[in-house]
């Protein structure tokens, strides 16, 4: 009798035990529940069941991003309208002693020269492999060439890569694009700047005779067994993005060729420059002086701008060059500042006027990147 007393207080002190346990489950799920349901209610007030506020840092994030493509845009045309406004009664004055046909002649020549080098830049964006069609690369290019009035010599590079991540561009790949861009532009200048030094005077060939040494050099910086350890080496160097892990030799070759109708341009539009001024017994050597002269003095002017920021977009140094190439062959010293005045006008109304074509593009989404081509990381 005494057991089974001693049996049932046992079991009762179990059921007691149990009845605790389970009161603490329960209060402790209850303390769960309640700091939940806590949780959602402090965090509902910043977080939005309809996900608004998601909207909302989108519509900021957009925001921002228009000031500062605004910011870019107008401190990059201010700058190119401040250049033009420079000498504008010396402008008029050129103009009326080389002819407005001459001038809107090489004007156009300028334009053509300058829609060349960008699909030359489109070329090498394909062989870095991010191909992208006409409309997306145009704006790309031209509205981030405009960053060059900007002293310093990264603000057109930076815009590009900016606006090529707009289109699904990886920054790697327009990186690995403008640097090789800028490589073959200043290789076929200094092939083409050949052609002019020869007939230059002895000064002049001392001068400038070194750029003409850069070409063989650049050319061979350009195959694909070399660019791939440079570009792998840069990337490591800034320490983000994938660099290509392959480099078109046939997309080398045609922005080399595009780059080539760019020369043609620009000589062109140097050469419509000069025909009105130079003299009788230079006009033989016309066309290897409107070409070659043009050559010389971009690649030089551009080589300064790289170190001397102060210089936007060779800004000085490319007309000391052609003042000293072209005097001995036009007429008149104002004829032959008449010509450097209207070469930089015409070049820099070109780069404005590709820069807002760009702008004014309506680039369709499935115009950008190609869905079937997954870029890397940025």
């Amino acid at each position: 009798m005494g057991r089974r007393r001693e049996l049932h207080a046992r079991g009762g002190r179990d059921q007691g035990v149990a009845a605790a346990a389970g009161g603490d489950a329960g209060d402790a799920r209850a303390s769960v529940g309640g700091a939940a349901l806590s949780t959602q209610r402090t965090t509902s007030w910043w977080r939005r069941p309809d996900g608004s506020e998601g909207a909302a840092a989108a519509r900021r994030k957009r925001l921002f991003v228009i000031a500062a493509r605004l910011l870019f845009l107008g401190g990059a045309f201010g700058l190119l309208g401040w250049q033009l406004a420079g000498d504008v009664s010396g402008a008029i004055r050129a103009v009326r002693e080389i002819g407005v046909p001459a001038v809107v002649g090489s004007f156009l020549a300028a334009a053509a020269g300058l829609g060349a080098s960008g699909l030359a830049w489109r070329s090498l964006l394909r062989g870095v492999g991010a191909p992208l069609r006409v409309q997306p690369a145009a704006r790309i290019f031209f509205i981030g060439q405009i960053g060059k009035y900007i002293p310093g010599t990264v603000w057109a590079y930076v815009a590009q890569a900016k606006l090529g991540r707009e289109h699904g561009v990886p920054v790697s790949r327009t990186t690995a694009a403008s640097a090789l861009f800028v490589v073959a532009h200043c290789a076929t200048g200094a092939v083409v700047a050949g052609f002019v030094l020869p007939f230059t005077s002895a000064a002049s060939f001392d001068r400038f005779g070194w750029v003409t040494l850069l070409a063989p050099l650049l050319l061979a910086a350009l195959h694909p067994r070399l660019v791939l350890p440079v570009l792998r080496l840069m990337h490591r160097v800034l320490g983000r993005g994938t660099p290509p892990q392959r480099v078109s030799g046939s997309a080398v070759l045609s922005a080399l060729g595009w780059l080539s109708v760019t020369w043609l341009g620009y000589g062109t539009s140097m050469l419509l420059l000069l025909a009105p001024v130079v003299r009788e017994d230079s006009k033989a050597l016309l066309p290897a002086f409107a070409l070659g002269g043009f050559a010389l003095a971009w690649t030089v002017g551009f080589l300064a701008a790289g170190f001397l920021v102060v210089t936007p977009a060779g800004l000085g140094v490319r007309e000391f060059v052609l003042l000293a190439l072209l005097g001995p062959v036009v007429a008149s010293g104002g004829a032959v500042a008449a010509v450097v005045l209207l070469s930089r006008v015409v070049h820099t109304l070109s780069d404005g006027a590709w820069a807002l074509l760009g702008t004014g593009l309506r680039v369709p989404e499935e115009a950008g990147y190609p869905s079937d081509h997954h870029p890397v990381s940025p």
